[in-house]
């Protein structure tokens, strides 16, 4: 099965079936710390047919699957934006929001605020010296929003050389409030989605199919995700008392 996908990509339907069949040895193998690397060369349909990472993560918690999609709704997404004006940190500035939302705003508004009002990890600079990530640092580890027409092989090639994308990440190109495309970004690979939240789900659940650590500058907004929305555990997950808050004003039953 394994040598027969290396070399086949279609047809699709039979390479989803055979990934299926061989997730769970997959997830195994990066369980125990296999790299990432070799994996993805025994396994190339993981990155480049469309939908794979989110089968595996069904395979992970097939009861928690869709829980983004249920979850976040317009009127999820003004539970967030009015906690997040009770945080008072100034996210505003950052924003620029408009005077009246649309729905479809509203929920991507209430995306991008999470970096900004949640707190932010530390990092640690090439000279080894640790300092606290800025929102900016956060908001670009989370979304990193691009001109259209920005080059993607270059972009791609510049953010591997700099060594500072490691994890999963989304990228949008355009204005965040009108994106022209979306994409999860993964070892130097993008992959294209048909909107922001979805890039998200996918990106949310790269990190436990691929075994990836959160990144330190957004970890607070991922673990938000993590415990809000998905409603699952990971190992030595210490979480803040503002994301706890959020998660339980999210959740909070409409009187």
């Amino acid at each position: 099965m394994v040598s027969w996908m290396k070399s086949n990509r279609q047809p699709e339907r039979q390479v989803r079936d055979l990934m299926k069949k061989t997730a769970p040895a997959r997830l195994q193998e990066l369980k125990e710390g296999d790299e990432l690397g070799p994996v993805l060369l025994k396994y190339p349909r993981l990155m480049d047919t469309p939908g794979m990472i989110e089968q595996d993560y069904s395979m992970l918690y097939p009861d928690h699957a869709n829980n983004l999609y249920e979850k976040w709704n317009a009127k999820s997404s003004r539970k967030v934006m009015d906690w997040a004006i009770l945080q008072g940190s100034g996210w505003e500035k950052y924003l620029k929001l408009p005077e009246t939302l649309t729905e479809e705003a509203t929920i991507l508004a209430a995306l991008y605020v999470l970096p900004l009002v949640l707190p932010t990890g530390m990092r640690t600079n090439s000279a080894g010296m640790r300092f606290k990530s800025s929102k900016t640092d956060a908001t670009r580890a989370f979304i990193d929003c691009q001109p259209v027409g920005t080059n993607l092989p270059q972009y791609l090639q510049r953010n591997g050389e700099e060594g500072t994308r490691k994890q999963p990440y989304i990228l949008v190109l355009g204005d965040w409030l009108s994106p022209s495309q979306q994409f999860l970004v993964v070892e130097g690979i993008a992959l294209p989605h048909g909107s922001t939240l979805a890039a998200i789900d996918a990106c949310s659940k790269a990190f436990y199919v691929l075994n990836f650590e959160y990144p330190a500058a957004c970890k607070a907004v991922w673990q938000f995700f993590q415990h809000g929305c998905y409603s699952v555990t990971r190992a030595s997950s210490d979480v803040s008392a503002l994301v706890r808050s959020l998660v339980t004003a999210f959740n909070a039953e409409d009187e």
